[in-house]
């Protein structure tokens, strides 16, 4: 694959959520600020055994709970109305996405998760792809704040379940 020399920049992210079933939403006015914390091969936590002070091996001894990730949005209205669904109705499970379902299998619980697939537009900068983060079951909040123009900060936790929680391209 041919890889674009042009950094990326803000107008060149989307990112999108969807719930289980049918339910998508693009995220509108935001800052272009996503970060994800603490990737690392395989998510698995480390342990470090010691004599005396001194390291001697290290195990993998468990996966990571959760994948961390935060970005901002402009305040459009925190909730939207029955038929045009905002960021807080992903969030708080309001609105268009009351009937959303959650991206973790019924059979492992009631959390409500969702997918967030982030995409960094290279195919027209040169590239033979775009560029594309997912993280599946994805549990969210969000805060609110006044302000020119007002902000929902959203954080969030990619939670490590199965193998298919976390897909790089």
């Amino acid at each position: 694959m041919a890889l674009a020399t042009t950094p990326l920049v803000p107008k060149d992210g989307t990112i999108v959520f969807s719930d289980g079933a049918a339910l998508t939403y693009t995220l509108v006015y935001e800052d272009g600020d996503l970060q994800v914390s603490d990737l690392k091969e395989s998510q698995w936590v480390t342990q470090v055994f010691k004599d005396r002070g001194i390291p001697y091996s290290a195990r993998d001894v468990e996966r990571d709970e959760a994948i961390e990730f935060s970005f901002t949005a402009h305040a459009i209205g925190v909730v939207g109305d029955n038929t045009t669904a905002t960021i807080g109705d992903v969030v708080m499970r309001l609105k268009v996405w009351a009937a959303a379902t959650s991206t973790m299998p019924a059979s492992t619980g009631d959390v409500y998760t969702v997918q967030l697939a982030w995409t960094g537009e290279r195919t027209d900068l040169g590239a033979t792809a775009d560029t594309t983060l997912t993280l599946k079951y994805c549990r969210l909040s969000m805060d609110f704040a006044e302000g020119v123009p007002g902000k929902i900060s959203v954080k969030g936790r990619a939670i490590c379940y199965s193998t298919d929680y976390l897909t790089v391209s």
